[in-house]
């Protein structure tokens, strides 16, 4: 069975590092890229610059030879979980929520719940990038 990693994105530009790494791990393992955006609820484009991000992205993810996926559903970990069984993913590729740990543990977090539902694929969470120290920034700038 031929190796697949899924890469989670949402809109935004920090889901490019997101899309790099799975294109990485799919070209060491000689596998398919798959990139899904769960949307919650019944439309896409919520954020008023969302569609040309989000083709940015996908743009981004075809360059690196991804196959890229857009659902909408009210219950995005129970699709994700959904995509992951029908496609036979065994990598998963998601970033680091932004919510505090606390609200991770008071709703349903969608790694633990991944893991839970899904314990033969290999999950990788990457985490947020941080700024550089003022400091640094001013080394880096020179």
């Amino acid at each position: 069975m031929p190796q697949k990693v899924l890469v989670c994105i949402t809109i935004q530009q920090n889901s490019k590092r997101l899309i790099k790494k799975g294109a990485e791990l799919a070209s060491q393992v000689g596998g398919e890229l798959h990139i899904l955006h769960v949307e919650h609820g019944n439309n896409i484009l919520t954020q008023s610059d969302a569609g040309e991000l989000l083709q940015e992205l996908f743009d981004y993810a075809s360059e690196l030879g991804g196959e890229v996926h857009v659902v909408c559903d009210e219950h995005v970990p129970e699709r994700i979980v959904e995509f992951i069984k029908e496609n036979q993913i065994n990598q998963l590729v998601l970033g680091e929520t932004m919510r505090n740990k606390i609200h991770r543990l008071i709703t349903k977090d969608i790694e633990n719940y991944i893991t839970s539902t899904t314990p033969e694929v290999e999950i990788m969470v990457l985490e947020r990038e941080k700024p550089l120290p003022i400091k640094d920034q001013e080394v880096f700038l020179q």
